[in-house]
């Protein structure tokens, strides 16, 4: 990754080579010492992966016929079945490790983009040094998180998913550092002069690829958000010469991701890329009581097949019959897991969801309640997945110096939620500080940058659907999002004491006409000495 700012090439490497032996030093640890290591079974276990047998032998037959999940993933981990043969799980192990890694390199890269290396002088030593290490650290912070720790030994999206994110990101931040300061689209340059053309047509491109991956990976991650933005990547530049490539790149991305959706549509008579959304909203919705009940709300979502005999239409399986009898027919899928990809789940979802409108309509009060608690929850520490509770219990003294973790100490349910909630507070308050500084910061320039808009927007839109829609997991889609939170604190720090300072804005021409990036002019403005006096005549 090419780093912009000239005479830093050889600090960028020397914090990449800390890097790497921060990540070796910290992996041996939780490896070796421990005793955490990839969950192998997951592969055969977890709701979102396809069976074994499909991934490895019909791969596309089974992603074509998934409605309950995007395609993306299941392809990557298909990918390397079939390619590592034999080797499978060490090629897993390499694939999750190297995603942490590439998300702390990339890290490393936006913050050496957005904060200057060369510190103005006048400050205290101590500020400068912080100040220009702060990628460095914030780099380090992420990677020795307990929560990175933790999920790159599940075999789930959640660390791919923030490396798309900064991807995105990353090319979101190019693109604004492409555009001459203050070129507009009327401006007709010779493209021997210097044209940016050729890049801003590849970051536009490298942008709305990363999102358009995200929508056919992540269900929630919806058509609506891609086109959010789009429209807020439109509003950004549109007054640059990357407007009309980012129309084009967003367009071509929207017809991707909707093209996917008819093609459900189509086959299950469903426009999205997931068939849960019924059953996931109804975990927040309802407390569940028993089960073979004659209401559905009273069924724990998510259960076998045979608790649901009373609202299972069996007629409509005989028109998939033949298509992928293996995972739209099979209870189970690998002879022991529940198949939740098995066609009976559609229709199952859908009377969730008529149910929770029904309970949303007559008693608004008590749902919003438990989206309170969720918007609560979307704060605890990330360690508090369900699914990892066994491996966070073998680093509880980290997870509670480094998170704030109180529930490993808890006894019962009502200390548990208490320890929740007060673990929730250092985090909460920290976001909500880091917004405070930006968004004072954009009302008082008047200025918003595409790479925030970009991670507000973004940031914004899984806070309040992962706390309308989910209640268990919100946690583990904060940390999703945590690395673009990781760079808004970066930009934070340049406006606070002692280390605030004066950027330049994205797009305005400084008065000298200057057609670099503005972290150039910038790191140029602080180099130049002050003119010295003019001498007196005669």
């Amino acid at each position: 990754m090419k780093i912009i700012q000239p005479g830093s090439r050889q600090s960028y490497r020397k914090d990449v080579v800390i890097l790497l032996i921060a990540f070796a030093l910290s992996r041996v640890w939780s490896e070796f010492f421990r005793g955490i290591h990839l969950k192998q079974w997951g592969l055969g276990y977890y709701w979102q992966i396809l069976d074994v047998d499909t991934l490895k032998h019909h791969l596309l037959k089974g992603l074509w016929y998934d409605h309950a999940q995007p395609p993306f993933f299941n392809l990557v981990l298909g990918l390397v079945l079939k390619i590592s043969g034999d080797y499978s799980p060490i090629a897993l192990v390499i694939l999750f490790k190297g995603i942490s890694l590439v998300n702390c390199f990339l890290i490393l890269a936006i913050l050496r983009r957005v904060i200057p290396s060369v510190p103005v002088s006048g400050r205290p030593t101590l500020a400068q040094t912080i100040l220009r290490n702060s990628p460095l650290l914030i780099a380090l912070f992420y990677l020795l998180s307990p929560g990175l720790i933790i999920f790159e030994s599940e075999v789930l999206y959640t660390t791919f998913i923030s490396m798309i994110l900064l991807i995105g990101a990353f090319f979101v931040v190019a693109l604004q550092n492409a555009i001459p300061v203050g070129q507009v689209v009327s401006d007709n340059r010779d493209p021997a002069a210097g044209s940016p053309a050729r890049p801003v047509w590849k970051y536009a491109a490298g942008i709305f690829i990363s999102v358009a991956i995200l929508c056919l990976t992540r269900s929630m991650y919806h058509l609506l958000w891609l086109i959010a933005i789009s429209l807020c990547m439109l509003f950004a530049f549109k007054k640059t010469i990357a407007f009309r490539p980012v129309l084009i790149c967003s367009f071509l991305s929207l017809l991707l991701v909707t093209g996917w959706y008819a093609k459900n549509y189509a086959i299950f008579g469903q426009f999205s890329t997931s068939s849960w959304l019924g059953m996931n909203l109804s975990r927040t919705v309802f407390h569940f009581q028993t089960k073979d009940s004659a209401h559905i709300s009273t069924i724990e979502s998510f259960s076998d097949l045979k608790y649901y005999h009373g609202f299972i239409d069996t007629t409509k399986r005989k028109a998939f019959a033949g298509l992928d009898d293996q995972d739209l027919l099979y209870h189970y899928k690998n002879d022991t897991a529940i198949n939740y990809n098995n066609i009976d789940y559609i229709d199952i979802s859908r009377q969730y969801m008529a149910a929770c409108k029904d309970y949303i309509k007559k008693n608004p009060v008590s749902y919003l309640g438990t989206v309170f608690k969720s918007c609560i929850t979307f704060f605890a520490p990330s360690t508090r997945y369900y699914f990892s509770e066994l491996e966070t219990k073998k680093i509880e003294y980290y997870d509670l110096i480094y998170s704030f973790n109180f529930t490993h100490f808890a006894k019962d349910i009502p200390q548990r939620k208490l320890a929740l909630t007060v673990s929730a507070i250092p985090k909460l308050c920290l976001y909500l500080c880091v917004f405070f500084l930006i968004g004072r910061d954009i009302i008082r320039r008047k200025r918003l940058p595409p790479l925030n808009l970009f991670i507000i927007c973004t940031i914004g839109y899984v806070f309040f659907t992962s706390s309308l829609v989910e209640h268990y997991e919100n946690m583990r889609f904060r940390f999703e999002i945590e690395p673009l939170y990781l760079i808004l604190l970066g930009q934070a720090l340049l406006l606070i004491e002692p280390f605030k300072t004066t950027l330049v804005p994205w797009n305005k021409r400084p008065e000298h006409h200057d057609d670099r990036p503005p972290a150039l002019v910038f790191q140029d403005r602080m180099q130049k000495p002050p003119l010295a006096e003019e001498p007196a005549k005669g």
